[in-house]
C-alpha cells in the first residue's frame, strides 16, 4: 500500500536514510527532525526502520497542521509500529518460555497476572508468540511490522493441519498478500491453500474442530447474555430446526411476540423445565455437583425480596440484576439462608473432617463466587474447594494425641480448624493443580479477606474478595458516633 504525502522525496531513499540517521548518536531525534522537516511520509510498512526511530518520528508531527492524507498516512504508520511492538512482545515471551519448564502451564499464569488479563488472554498471547516462533517467514514479516497480530492468529490457525512439507510456502504466500487482504479475506486465502495441500486436509479439520465443540454463556448489559454453541454443522441446523418448529407451535392469536423472541422463549422453556424436573429429556436424572442439586443461584438482601428497598441482586455467575427480576426469580424458588458479617463476607463455619460437607462447600462457592486465583473466571459452583495450607492428615479426629505433628495448619496448637470457611477457597483444576505444585504460593488476610499469591520470581498479586452482598449504601463514608455513645446495652424492654 503506497501512500505520500510530497513527492520530493523517493519513499526508498528516505527509508535509508530514516536507517541511517537512526543508527548514529542521538538518532531518534535527528531522524525525527529529518523527516518533519520534509514532511514526508513513504510507503507502509516502512522497511528497514527501527520502531524507536519511528515512534519518535511520528510523536513528532503536529497533528494539527498537516494535510488529511497526511493523518491517513499516520495511521497506517502508528499501526506500523503497534505491530513491532507486538512482535517485540511476542519476542519477550518466547525468551521466557524458553527459561521455563511446563511453560504452557505456566507462563500465562504469571503474564496473565502482570498484564491483568484473563488466564485465556495471556493464553492467546503466548501460543501467538510461540507459533509464529516456528516460521521465520512470519516472525520477520511481523518484526517489521508487515502483518498485524490479529492476522498473525488468522495465518496460524489457517495452517496448523497443513501439510508439513507444504505448511513453509503455505505461510510464505499468506506473508506475501497479507498486506493486501483483511483478516476475513486472508482467511479464506489461507484455507483454499491448504486446502489445496491435499484431499485429506478438509477431514482432519473437521475431525479437529468437531473436537472443540462447546457452549460458552457470554454476559451482556441489562440482566441479558448469549448462549453461543459452537457445533458440527449438521447437529446446529437440528436444533434450530427443533427451536424454530417449537416458536411456530406458540404463535396462536393475541401473541404479539416477533419470531425471534418466539425463538428464544422456546429455547428457553427446554433447559427450565429440565432444571425444574430435574431429569434429562429421557428421564435420567440430572447429575449432581458437590452433593448439589443443578440450580441456579440467586444473592439477595431479605429487605429487597420484601420490597423494602430495591438493591441490586446478584444471579449466579452472571453478576448484578435489578431487584424486580430477583423477585420474580423468588416466585418459584428455594431459599437459603447465608449470615455475613459487616464487610458482606460470610460468617464462620467449620468442621473436623477433611470434606467439607454440602453445607460449608455451598457457603465457600457463595462466597468466592468464582476460583480465587487473580483474574480467573471460572464460576465457584464448578470449582474445586481446596485447603489453603494443606489439611493434616496426621492430626484427622481419631489419631493419638501422641502422634507427631503433620504440616498442615490443624498442626499448630490453637490453631484454626483445618477444614473451615477461613482455610477453605474454591480453586479451578487447573489453579489447584499449579499451587500443589507449588508454582504459586497463596496467603489469606482474615481481616480483609485478601488472597495473596506469590508466583516463582517473587512477584505478589492481590485478589480482593467478592461481596456476597453489598447495597449501595455500604460505601457511604458516616461519621463515627458521638463521645459517650458507644454501646448502651440491650433496650429497656
Amino acid at each position: 500500500m503506497t501512500a505520500v504525502l510530497e513527492d520530493r522525496l523517493d519513499a526508498t531513499d528516505l527509508a535509508c536514510d530514516l536507517a541511517g540517521v537512526a543508527a548514529s548518536p542521538g538518532g531518534a531525534q535527528a531522524a525525527a527532525s529529518r523527516v518533519v522537516n520534509l514532511r514526508e511520509v513513504p510507503a507502509f510498512p516502512i522497511p528497514a526502520v527501527e520502531i524507536g526511530a519511528l515512534a519518535s518520528m511520528l510523536s513528532t508531527v503536529p497533528v494539527a497542521d498537516v494535510s488529511d492524507v497526511a493523518l491517513v498516512n499516520m495511521v497506517s504508520a502508528w499501526q506500523q509500529v503497534l505491530n513491532m511492538a507486538q512482535a517485540a512482545q511476542a519476542e519477550v515471551i518466547r525468551e521466557i518460555e524458553a527459561r521455563t519448564t511446563d511453560a504452557l502451564a505456566r507462563v500465562p499464569d504469571e503474564v496473565a497476572c502482570a498484564l491483568a488479563c484473563t488466564r485465556r488472554a495471556a493464553t492467546d498471547l503466548f501460543l501467538r508468540a510461540w507459533g509464529a516462533g516456528q516460521h521465520p517467514s512470519l516472525t520477520d514479516a511481523w518484526a517489521r511490522g508487515a502483518v498485524d497480530a490479529r492476522k498473525v492468529d488468522v495465518i496460524l490457525a489457517e495452517t496448523v493441519h497443513a501439510a508439513p512439507d507444504a505448511v513453509g510456502a503455505v505461510i510464505t504466500d499468506a506473508v506475501a498478500r497479507a498486506g493486501d487482504l483483511t483478516a476475513p479475506q486472508l482467511t479464506r486465502h489461507v484455507r483454499a491453500a491448504v486446502i489445496a495441500t491435499g484431499p485429506h486436509v478438509a477431514e482432519r479439520r473437521r475431525v479437529a474442530e468437531r473436537s472443540r465443540r462447546s457452549v460458552e454463556l457470554v454476559l451482556a448489559p441489562d440482566a441479558m447474555a448469549r448462549l453461543v454453541a459452537y457445533l458440527p454443522a449438521e447437529h446446529a441446523t437440528a436444533a434450530f430446526t427443533a427451536i424454530d418448529a417449537l416458536a411456530g407451535h406458540a404463535a396462536v392469536d393475541g401473541d404479539d411476540r416477533t419470531v425471534d423472541q418466539r425463538r428464544a422463549d422456546a429455547f428457553t422453556d427446554i433447559f427450565t423445565s429440565i432444571l425444574d424436573r430435574q431429569t434429562t429429556p429421557d428421564g435420567t436424572p440430572l447429575p449432581r455437583r458437590h452433593g448439589q442439586r443443578a440450580s441456579i443461584q440467586v444473592t439477595v438482601a431479605a429487605t429487597t425480596l420484601l420490597g423494602l428497598d430495591d438493591h441490586p441482586a446478584t444471579l449466579g455467575s452472571y453478576g448484578p440484576i435489578p431487584a424486580q427480576v430477583a423477585r420474580e426469580l423468588a416466585q418459584d424458588a428455594t431459599w437459603r439462608r447465608i449470615v455475613t458479617d459487616p464487610t458482606g463476607q460470610a460468617a464462620h463455619l467449620s468442621t473436623a473432617t477433611y470434606r467439607p460437607g454440602a453445607d460449608l462447600t455451598r457457603t465457600v462457592a457463595a462466597r468466592d463466587r468464582t476460583c480465587t486465583f487473580p483474574g480467573c473466571r471460572q464460576p465457584a459452583a464448578r470449582c474445586e474447594i481446596d485447603h489453603r495450607e494443606p489439611y493434616d492428615h496426621a492430626r484427622a479426629p481419631g489419631r493419638p494425641a501422641d502422634a507427631p505433628p503433620g504440616d498442615g495448619a490443624d498442626a499448630r496448637p490453637g490453631g484454626p480448624s483445618p477444614t473451615s470457611l477461613e482455610n477453605l477457597h474454591a480453586l479451578c483444576k487447573h489453579h489447584h493443580q499449579a499451587k500443589t505444585r507449588r508454582w504459586w504460593k497463596v496467603t489469606w488476610d482474615p481481616m480483609t479477606g485478601v488472597s495473596t499469591w506469590t508466583d516463582r520470581h517473587g512477584l505478589t498479586y492481590a485478589r480482593q474478595p467478592e461481596r456476597i452482598h453489598t447495597t449501595p449504601d455500604a460505601f457511604e463514608h458516616r461519621p463515627p458516633p458521638p463521645p459517650g455513645l458507644g454501646d448502651l446495652g440491650d433496650p429497656p424492654f
